[in-house]
């Protein structure tokens, strides 16, 4: 199926840089450090990664003969599956650091 004229592949890669862009943006508008270009380009490729998979699941998913604010609905909603990546990210990593943290106390 085509997404806006452009096929699945186009499409996917598409919604991933856009996804990924909004992803580090919020990150670094929600982080307050210093600019970072290793950070960046590091959160940049884990939500790459990740991001692909999930946008060419649903991109090829996307009903034959879906009207166009269907699909364009559905991708906004990945795009903001990706955005949320980061947070769940460091949210998951922050967790294990501090059940690490009690469990070395705990000894």
């Amino acid at each position: 199926m085509d997404v806006f004229g452009l096929d699945p592949i186009q499409a996917t890669i598409l919604v991933t840089v856009i996804g990924v862009a909004l992803q580090v943006g919020l990150g670094f508008g929600q982080s307050g450090n210093p600019f970072d270009a290793r950070k960046l380009l590091t959160s940049a490729i884990i939500a790459v990664i990740l991001s692909f998979t999930v946008v060419a699941t649903v991109v090829q998913s996307i009903p034959e003969g879906a009207d166009d604010l269907t699909v364009f609905i559905i991708l906004i909603g990945v795009v903001a599956s990706i955005a949320g990546i980061d947070t769940i990210v460091k949210n998951t990593g922050g967790v294990i650091a501090s059940r690490a943290l009690v469990n070395s106390k705990k000894r």
